[in-house]
């Protein structure tokens, strides 16, 4: 092996060495916070900078900043995760346009309202000439987004997925919203 390449696989062990002590840091400064009683209420778990492991069976993290959810929320938002990852991620991201459109910030263009019978049948809401729902169809070369058999509280837990996905950065992101 050469020099270089020995210099070069040593600089990648030192950094990977020192990432995970980072991870280990964090996580214990997070567990101490918690057992102190800084979190507050103890069916809430404190989200800051740090990447937490939501439970035990998924392998989920959240980062989301200066923001608590309580552990009901945040197994709405795993439950979101999954059903995004399902049913929404072959077309959609949050944020960028893959065959949809990117879907941060997607509350603060439509209403819970309007969101549930598009996501359920977005054809229905086409035709009955929605300004929006017509808009993003001729956006997207009018293709058209398949029905869902989801219910409300299914709809809502992806929505809730996508508000806690929203506020992350959007570093070299190519998103593109329709307004």
């Amino acid at each position: 092996m050469s020099r270089f390449a020995l210099g070069m696989f040593s600089f990648l062990i030192v950094l990977l060495v020192g990432l995970a002590g980072v991870v280990v840091f964090a996580g214990t400064g997070l567990l101490n916070k918690q057992e102190e009683g800084v979190c507050g209420n103890p069916n809430e778990v404190a989200l800051d900078t740090t990447l937490i492991e939501t439970s035990d069976s998924t392998a989920n993290a959240y980062q989301v900043a200066s923001n608590t959810l309580s552990q009901e929320d945040m197994a709405v938002v795993e439950a979101g995760d999954a059903l995004f990852k399902n049913n929404c991620a072959q077309c959609h991201a949050v944020f960028d346009v893959v065959v949809g459109p990117a879907l941060n910030d997607i509350t603060k263009r439509r209403s819970i309202s309007w969101l549930i019978p598009w996501v359920k049948n977005s054809s229905k809401v086409v035709a009955s000439g929605d300004e929006y729902a017509v808009k993003l169809f001729n956006q997207y070369q009018e293709q058209q987004m398949p029905s869902f058999q989801l219910s409300d509280k299914e709809i809502k837990s992806i929505i809730k997925y996508i508000e806690v996905e929203s506020p992350k950065s959007i570093v070299n992101s190519t998103a593109a919203i329709v307004d």
